[in-house]
C-alpha cells in the first residue's frame, strides 16, 4: 500500500530526488534540466524549508492528457500523479501526523500550515516531461514588482484547506502540447477569472489550436503552434486575439507600454521571442519560443524620454518582465539589460543588430548566454474591448504636446514635464479606488460615482512629481471613429482652470480640431468656469 503521506527538510538535492522518484525518471535527467537550476534559485529565494508529498494525487489537466493519449500506448503509463507541497517553516513527518490526529502537543496548527504555505508542484509520471501543474508564490512585491493577474489557488492537503496566490504552470509535454501550448494554458488561468471561462486542458487547447490544420499535420504528438493556431486557440474560450508585431526593427517602447497597459488590466498575454545564444564569436539563432507574460518590474527611478515630443510615460521605467516560461519556469525573469544581437554588417558596412532581453536559458559554455528577441505580442481580449492601446497612447501623446506648447507660450500652472501613466481598468475598480481615497471629496466625488460609465475603461493619469493631476477617461469598448473620450477626473483646481480657460479660445480650437486630442480639449470647453468642482470640494 501505498504510503500518501511524506514530510523531508528542504534542500534542492531531496527536491531532485523527490521528482526523479516520483516520476519515474532519473536524478542524472532531472538535475540536467534548466527546472532544475531554476528552482534551486527560486526556492532559496521565497524560502522553502519543508516539503509535504502527497502521493497518488489525482490532476485533473494530466488525466485529461492520459486519457487523449497515453492511455493507448502499448507502455504502462500511471495516471496518477504526485503533489509536492512547500512551506517556509520546519516541521517533521511525526509533527504533522500528531497535526492530523490533533494531539495536545502538536508543533504545527492549520493557521501554522496556511501563514507558511508558498504553494506546490504536481509531478507527473513521465520520462521527461515531469513538471505538471504548480502554483508557487511569487517574488514578494514590494515598490517595484507587479503581479496583476495572479488569482487564489485552493489545496486541500488531508484536510486542511491551503490557499496560494499564483498563476499555474506547467513545463510543455511534447506529446500533447507545444510551449505554446502551455504559454496559452497560463494564460488562460488568468482570462478564465477575468473573462469568466472554462479553462481547457493543454491537450484540448492543442486540438483546438489545429483544428483547421491541414491534413499532412498530425495534431498528437504536437510539434508546435503558429501564431494562427494560437488566435484560432484563443477564439475556442470566446475570446479575441489581438496581435501586436514587436519584432525588429520593434521598439522597446512599444513591447514595454502594452504590457503594462494589458498587465495593469489584469490581462495576460504570450510574447513571442526568437531565442539566441551569443557564447560564441558568432551569435546564433537556436530557435522560436513563446511565453506568458505574468508581471513586471517598474525598476526605472525616471520615466525615458520618448521621441520628438519627450513625451514621458510611466511605462517607460519596466526594466524586466515575469513570464512563465515552460523550459524554465514560473515568474521567469527576462531583463532589459541593453545586450544587442550582433548579426554582421550591411551593404554599407554598417554593424546589424537586435535588441534583446536577457533569459534563464542555459546556452554554450554551461552559461545563461541564450538571449529573446521579441516578435509578436497575442493578446486574449474580451471582444467588446474595441479600441486598442495603441490608439489611446497617441491620443495622449497629442494632448501631451498640445499642453507642452501652451505651458511654453502662456503662464502654466507649475514647472516641468507630466508623467503619464496608461492602463486599461474597469467602471469598477475605478470608483471603488475613488471611493477609499480622498483625492476627491463632497459632491464631486458623489456624482462621479453615480455616474454611468463604460465597463472597460481606458485611464491615463497625469502625474507631476508623484501628485496626480487628473485623470482621463476613454470608453474602451466604442469604435476609433466614436466619441470615446468619456470624462476628465480633475485633482489639481491650477491644471483645471488653466485648461478650461484656454480650451474656450478660438485660435485653440481652429489649431487642434484635425488633432486626436481634440476630443479631450473639446470635453474642458464644455465645462463651466466657475463651477470646478474637483478643487472646490478638494479644499
Amino acid at each position: 500500500m501505498v504510503n500518501r503521506l511524506e514530510v523531508y527538510e528542504y534542500s534542492i538535492e531531496s527536491l531532485r530526488k523527490l521528482i526523479a522518484d516520483k516520476s519515474g525518471s532519473s536524478e542524472d535527467v532531472i538535475g540536467k534540466k534548466p527546472h532544475h537550476h531554476y528552482f534551486k534559485g527560486y526556492c532559496d529565494f521565497i524560502g522553502v524549508k519543508t516539503i509535504v508529498v502527497e502521493n497518488d494525487y489525482i490532476d485533473h489537466d494530466f488525466l485529461e492528457d492520459f486519457s487523449a493519449y497515453y492511455v493507448r500506448c502499448f507502455s504502462q503509463y500511471r495516471r496518477f500523479c504526485t503533489r509536492l507541497h512547500f512551506f517556509n517553516i520546519k516541521f517533521t513527518q511525526d509533527d504533522f501526523e500528531k497535526h492530523l490526529k490533533s494531539s495536545a502537543d502538536a508543533a504545527i496548527s492549520r493557521g501554522g500550515l496556511q501563514e507558511g504555505y508558498l504553494g506546490f508542484v504536481v509531478v507527473k509520471p513521465l520520462p521527461l516531461t515531469v513538471i505538471g501543474r504548480t502554483c508557487l508564490k511569487t517574488y514578494p512585491t514590494e515598490n517595484r514588482r507587479c503581479f496583476p493577474i495572479v488569482r487564489s489557488y485552493t489545496a486541500n492537503l488531508f484536510g486542511a484547506e491551503l490557499t496560494v496566490d499564483s498563476l499555474a504552470f506547467q513545463e510543455q509535454d511534447h506529446v500533447v502540447a507545444a510551449c505554446a501550448t502551455s504559454a496559452l494554458w497560463s494564460v488562460f488561468q488568468g482570462t478564465s477569472i477575468r473573462f469568466q471561462h472554462t479553462i481547457p486542458s493543454p491537450v484540448e487547447i492543442t486540438r483546438a489550436a489545429t483544428e483547421r490544420s491541414s491534413i499532412e499535420t498530425r495534431i498528437l504528438p504536437s510539434r508546435g503552434l503558429s501564431a494562427a493556431m494560437m488566435a484560432h486557440a484563443i477564439r475556442n474560450v470566446g475570446l479575441e486575439p489581438y496581435l501586436v508585431n514587436v519584432s525588429n526593427k520593434y521598439n522597446e517602447h512599444i513591447l514595454k507600454s502594452t504590457v503594462y497597459a494589458y498587465l495593469r488590466g489584469g490581462i495576460p498575454m504570450i510574447l513571442g521571442i526568437e531565442l539566441w545564444d551569443i557564447s560564441g564569436d558568432k551569435h546564433k539563432s537556436i530557435g522560436f519560443h513563446a511565453v506568458a507574460v505574468t508581471g513586471f518590474s517598474l525598476g526605472g527611478n525616471a520615466p525615458i524620454p520618448i521621441g520628438d515630443t519627450r513625451f514621458s510615460l510611466t511605462a517607460s521605467k519596466v526594466d524586466k518582465l515575469y513570464v512563465h516560461d515552460d523550459q524554465v519556469g514560473p515568474f521567469a525573469r527576462m531583463e532589459f539589460d541593453g545586450i544587442k544581437i550582433v548579426l554582421g554588417k550591411d551593404a554599407l558596412d554598417k554593424q546589424v543588430s537586435l535588441n534583446s532581453l536577457s533569459t534563464s536559458w542555459i546556452g554554450g559554455n554551461n552559461t545563461r548566454s541564450v538571449r529573446a528577441c521579441p516578435t509578436i505580442l497575442l493578446i486574449p481580449l474580451y471582444n467588446k474591448i474595441r479600441i486598442p492601446y495603441g490608439v489611446i497612447h497617441d491620443t495622449i501623446v497629442s494632448f501631451d504636446s498640445f499642453f507642452e506648447s501652451l505651458r511654453e507660450s502662456l503662464p502654466s500652472p507649475f514647472d516641468g514635464r507630466i508623467e503619464w501613466d496608461i492602463y486599461l481598468t474597469t467602471n469598477n475598480k475605478l470608483k471603488t479606488e475613488l471611493l477609499e481615497t480622498e483625492i476627491v471629496r463632497g459632491d464631486y466625488r458623489r456624482n462621479i460615482l453615480l455616474e454611468g460609465m463604460p465597463r472597460f475603461l481606458w485611464r491615463a493619469t497625469a502625474r507631476h512629481r508623484d501628485t496626480p493631476l487628473m485623470d482621463l477617461l476613454f470608453d474602451a469598448t466604442d469604435i476609433e471613429q466614436g466619441p470615446f473620450f468619456v470624462r476628465a477626473i480633475e485633482y489639481d483646481s491650477s491644471l483645471s482652470l488653466f485648461l478650461r480657460v484656454v480650451s474656450k479660445v478660438d485660435a485653440i480650437e481652429q489649431r487642434c480640431r484635425a488633432g486626436t486630442a481634440w476630443k479631450i480639449i473639446q470635453w474642458f470647453k464644455q465645462q463651466p468656469i466657475p463651477e470646478l468642482g474637483g478643487q472646490e470640494n478638494n479644499g
